[in-house]
């Protein structure tokens, strides 16, 4: 009988992982002595703030990189078809959403091997369902380009395709560019449209507002360095 791929996710905010996840994420991410992690160092440090006395030592960890380049992806599904249990975890959030971590899920069921998502938090989720926006009809844009002239012609079609559609568009940033994103929204962006920023989400400084691209643009606000996820919707 093989084993199973657990879907373990990771807080999003310096926040005690109590908070976050369940008991029984907890349980079943210290009982796992394999690991398919986005970083090492991360995904140690997340074993041992849940459990001081983690074997570290004992536990086997994979490491995803940039290029969805998996050498070791064989020898986990070897493991998983042997019959042991491999957890699944990114640098924080939900593994394969907004997350590396789909290729060895696709490969397990092609396996026919069981996966098993856990609960825990996706800023993406908590974001939309605090909007107000469309949760029935959305999408995940990913990152928008970081050339400027091709950022402001996605914001434009994204603008033109909430009008036709009414679909939430979603999307992130690297926090250093947090501004410039927001900026290029305010003076893009239909003034009707609504617009979510969504700040430090589960965290102590958590901020989400929801107002139309006229009233952010009376606001003049200033976005931190930290992770946002911005939502434009009607």
């Amino acid at each position: 009988m093989s084993g199973t791929l657990y879907i373990i996710p990771i807080p999003i905010s310096d926040t005690s992982p109590k908070k976050v996840l369940s008991e029984h994420t907890i349980s079943i991410a210290l009982q796992l002595r394999i690991f398919v992690v986005e970083k090492i160092k991360t995904s140690r440090q997340f074993l041992r703030k849940i459990d001081k006395t983690f074997p570290i030592d004992q536990s086997e960890f994979y490491e995803l990189n940039k290029h969805n380049q998996y050498a070791f992806e064989e020898e986990v599904i070897e493991k998983l078809m042997q019959g042991q249990d491999v957890g699944l975890m990114s640098e924080a959030g939900y593994p394969g959403i907004a997350d590396p971590g789909s290729g060895v899920v696709k490969k397990a069921h092609q396996k026919n091997i069981n996966v098993v998502s856990l609960i825990g938090p996706s800023s993406i989720f908590l974001a939309l369902a605090t909007s107000g926006l469309n949760g029935q009809g959305f999408t995940f844009n990913g990152y928008l380009p970081k050339n400027e002239n091709e950022r402001i012609k996605k914001i434009k079609q994204l603008n033109q395709t909430i009008k036709q559609t009414g679909f939430a568009q979603i999307f992130i940033e690297t926090p250093y560019r947090n501004q410039a994103m927001f900026n290029d929204l305010i003076k893009h962006s239909f003034n009707d449209v609504l617009l979510t920023v969504a700040e430090d989400i589960t965290g102590d400084n958590e901020w989400i507002k929801t107002k139309s691209i006229n009233e952010w643009k009376k606001q003049k606000k200033q976005l931190p360095k930290i992770p946002c996820v911005f939502i434009l919707g009607n």
